[in-house]
């Protein structure tokens, strides 16, 4: 009997797989014969035509209003997203151009110590470069002059601390040069290619400048539509949207259903189209397996019955011979009582006088 449930189980998985692969089919043929439906009206099916468009309907509807606030969504991840790539180019940039006003700063600070800077250049220059180049020199004098050990090593310290100060002057130096415009007026020796690189670097930065006001004032604008929870309102209407569909899904089975129980048999595939003849053709045979393996189910149960029954027949039998047993033992119990009483009547004629013998009547 285990096995037989077991089959009975196996074969009910197998209905249930078929039930939803007819279930999908009718779903398919519903909405392509609806497509059919536009173009030509038919008339079958024509209730669940009409509340399948009303089901489709609400779908399209829902998932307009949730593709509206996911692309909201996106939108304002993606601009979010570019606004810090192109923040993320300024600033790298600015290492750059740190780079160039160090090396331009380098090249004036050469000419300032060796005093071929023009004029105008110095004075824009003096303030940065003449206290540090003053306390480098007074330094490197000392350094040469003193003898003890310690002094020298102080020395030493104090102009390593210079020099690490140096290229933040340097750069310093460069930018107050190119603000004022004096950074071709440097020292001609790799002075061009320096300001080649500058002109780059301008350009690049306008360019990203540009391209960063234009995100911005998308984000702005898009920050003023903002809807409130946004996110939340998207998971609301992506709900909304999937049991939308599941309606219209619901109801394209329905329709499909009920067309292929009346549509007539020579419907041919000028009316219907080709998909659905061949859809047709195939919940037929999902039906006929369907039909099969009830049919196989109802067997196993019936053999399941029979089983059933012969065992309750087998413990009646059974309980049968256990009665007729209880039969036979009642049967001698009683003949033991009557020989019994017999020889108890016996005795009581023998013991009685004839007179006080009681007879019957």
């Amino acid at each position: 009997m285990g096995n037989l449930q077991a089959d009975i189980q196996q074969k009910q998985k197998e209905i249930e797989q078929h039930q939803s692969d007819v279930f999908f089919l009718y779903a398919d043929l519903g909405r392509s014969v609806a497509l059919v439906q536009q173009i030509s009206r038919l008339p079958y099916a024509e209730a669940e035509y009409e509340t399948f468009c009303t089901l489709m309907d609400a779908y399209e509807s829902a998932k307009h209003s949730y593709e509206q606030i996911s692309g909201y969504i996106a939108q304002i991840e993606d601009r979010s997203r570019k606004i810090k790539e192109i923040e993320k180019d300024i600033r790298l940039l600015r290492n750059h151009f740190t780079r160039v006003y160090s090396q331009l700063g380098a090249i004036a600070y050469e000419a300032y110590g060796s005093q071929t800077l023009a004029e105008h250049v110095r004075q824009a220059c003096f303030p940065l470069f003449e206290e540090h180049a003053k306390r480098t020199r007074k330094l490197e004098n000392q350094k040469q002059a003193h003898s003890g050990l310690l002094g020298r090593k102080i020395i030493v310290l104090q102009l390593d601390f210079q020099r690490k100060i140096l290229p933040g002057l340097l750069a310093k130096a460069g930018a107050r040069l190119v603000s004022i415009g004096c950074e071709k007026d440097l020292p001609l020796a790799g002075r061009q290619s320096l300001l080649d690189e500058l002109d780059s670097l301008n350009e690049r930065r306008q360019e990203l400048s540009q391209e960063l006001e234009l995100h911005q004032s998308a984000m702005a604008k898009l920050q003023s539509e903002e809807v409130q929870s946004p996110k939340a309102r998207m998971e609301e209407r992506a709900s909304a949207m999937k049991q939308a569909w599941k309606a219209a899904e619901k109801a394209a089975s329905a329709y499909g259903k009920a067309l292929y129980e009346t549509l007539p048999e020579q419907v041919h595939s000028d009316q219907i189209g080709q998909k659905a003849i061949h859809l047709m053709d195939q919940i037929t045979l999902h039906r006929k397996r369907i039909k099969s393996l009830q049919r196989e189910i109802k067997q196993l149960e019936n053999l399941i019955q029979v089983q059933e029954l012969e065992a309750q027949i087998e413990l009646e039998n059974q309980r049968i011979e256990v009665l007729r047993s209880q039969i036979d033992t009642c049967n001698r119990q009683i003949s033991q009582i009557a020989a019994s009483i017999n020889e108890k009547q016996k005795r009581i004629t023998v013991l009685l006088p004839p007179s006080s013998v009681i007879t019957d009547g």
